[in-house]
Formats: C-alpha cells, structure tokens, sequence
C-alpha cells in the first residue's frame, strides 16, 4: 500500500474538499446574518440567549456585530486557500467561542457539531491549505509533487 505524502494529488484533493467545505460553511452563515440585518441577529432573541451570562456586554455586543464579517472573510481564506492557516486558525478560534457559549453537548446528539468543526479546522491550521490553493501558487514547497 502506498502511503500519501502532504504534497501528494489525493492529499491535495482531501484537503481541498475539507477546505471548501468548512470555508462554505462560514461564508453562507455569515452571509445569512448579514442579509438578515447584522443589528437583528445580535439584538434577536438567539445571540442574546446563547451569551454567556458571564460575558461583559462591552464585548459580547462588537463581537456579534464583527462576527458575520469574520464569517464571510474566514470562510473565503479556506475556500479560496489565501492565507489558509489563518483563516482556519480563525474559524477554530470562532468555533471554540461558539462551543463556550453553547456548551459541547446538543440535546438531540451525543455532542454538538462544532466539535467536529473544531477538530477539522485545528487539522486545517496544522495541515495547511494544500496543493491545490492561492498558497500553493505562492509557496514553492506546498506544491503538489507527482507520486
């Protein structure tokens, strides 16, 4: 059995639909906060039940309202793989914060989703953004190698 290599064509490939797929994921949600009017979604009923009672106002308010931009920007650094650790390293960053704010558990699931998320996005800070990205274009030893 051959083993595959970080700078091998399947890896590349694996990373790029893990990539795509977490970086979607951010688009659309924040898109959908944004389209739906950024001051409704913080001042709605969900974002004010889901802030933790410990979290001070003066910080749970701008980040509300920077988050759906966050979203938008992040999630387009992994689809597009420009600066790909650090828009993974952001949405695991942002990820963590949801799970602090939601708890790890769902009440229909063994546990919640962002779990999952979390875990991809810390392997995508770690593996990078693959062969086939605007990283790859830009850095010589990320480059796919035949083999």
């Amino acid at each position: 059995m051959k083993i595959m290599t970080p700078n091998s064509f399947v890896f590349s490939i694996l990373i790029l639909l893990n990539r795509a797929s977490l970086g979607m994921y951010f688009v659309l949600a924040g898109i959908d906060k944004i389209q739906g009017g950024v001051s409704k979604f913080v001042l709605g009923d969900f974002y004010k039940s889901t802030t933790p009672d410990w979290l001070p106002g003066w910080f749970a308010t701008p980040y509300g309202y920077g988050l759906p931009y966050v979203e938008v920007v992040a999630g387009a650094m992994l689809v597009l793989g420009l600066f790909g650790r650090i828009g993974a390293s952001t949405c695991a960053l942002m990820l963590l914060s949801f799970l602090i704010a939601l708890g790890a558990r769902h009440e229909s699931l063994p546990f919640h989703p962002n779990m999952i998320f979390l875990l991809l996005a810390i392997l995508l800070s770690i593996a990078g953004p693959g062969g086939i990205s605007f990283d790859a274009i830009r850095c010589r030893s990320c480059r796919i190698k035949s083999g």
